[in-house]
C-alpha cells in the first residue's frame, strides 16, 4: 500500500519563508545594481574618457529605487514571482489563484514601502491573518502562496524508495538455533 502524499502548492506562505525571500532579493537587487553601476561607469570611462563620480549618493539612490521597481514588477507581471521567491517555491497570485495580472503588480510593488512605514506595521498580517496578506497585497489584491507545481511533496527518490521498502516489508524470522 503506497502512502498518500501531501501537497503543498496552494497553501498561504508563512513568515519566516517570505522574510527569506525578501532578504534573497534585497541581496540579489544590491549585487546586481552594483555591477551594472561598474560595468556602465567603466565602459563610459573607456568610450568617452571621463569619470563618473559613483559616489554622490542622491542619484545613486534614485538609480537604485528604480532599479529595484523594475526587478521587482517586471519578475512579477511575467512569472508572478521574484527570483528569491522562486528559490523559495513562492509565487503571488489574486486571491482567486488566477495569475497576478501587470496592473496589480505595479500596484503591489509600488505600494511595499507602505507596509515598512510606521515600525512595518503593515507586515503584521503575515503574522497573524488567515490569508498571510500584507498591506500591499491588501491594495493588490493578491496573496503569496507556497508554488512548486503540479507535484506532491515528498523526499528524494531514492530515500524515499528506501524508506517505502523497509517500512512495508515484513520483519525477517531469526534463524533457527542449530544446537538446540
Amino acid at each position: 500500500m503506497k502512502p498518500s502524499r501531501a501537497r503543498v502548492s496552494g497553501e498561504f506562505a508563512g513568515p519566516v519563508s517570505r522574510l527569506v525571500a525578501y532578504v534573497v532579493d534585497a541581496f540579489l537587487i544590491t549585487a546586481l545594481f552594483a555591477a551594472l553601476v561598474a560595468v556602465t561607469t567603466y565602459f563610459i570611462d573607456l568610450v568617452f574618457d571621463v569619470t563618473v563620480d559613483t559616489d554622490d549618493g542622491w542619484w545613486t539612490f534614485v538609480l537604485w529605487v528604480g532599479w529595484a521597481f523594475l526587478y521587482c514588477w517586471v519578475g512579477l507581471a511575467i512569472a508572478g514571482r521574484t527570483p528569491g521567491m522562486l528559490l523559495i517555491g513562492m509565487k503571488v497570485v489574486r486571491r482567486d489563484g488566477r495569475p497576478l495580472p501587470p496592473g496589480a503588480a505595479f500596484v503591489r510593488v509600488v505600494t511595499f514601502p507602505l507596509s515598512l512605514l510606521l515600525l512595518c506595521l503593515g507586515l503584521v498580517g503575515i503574522v497573524v491573518g488567515r490569508e498571510r496578506r500584507a498591506l500591499h497585497d491588501v491594495f493588490s489584491g493578491s496573496v503569496v502562496v507556497y508554488d512548486w507545481g503540479d507535484r506532491p511533496a515528498e523526499l528524494p527518490a531514492p530515500l524515499t524508495r528506501w524508506i517505502a521498502d523497509h517500512s512495508t516489508a515484513a520483519p525477517e524470522p531469526e534463524p533457527a538455533d542449530p544446537a538446540g
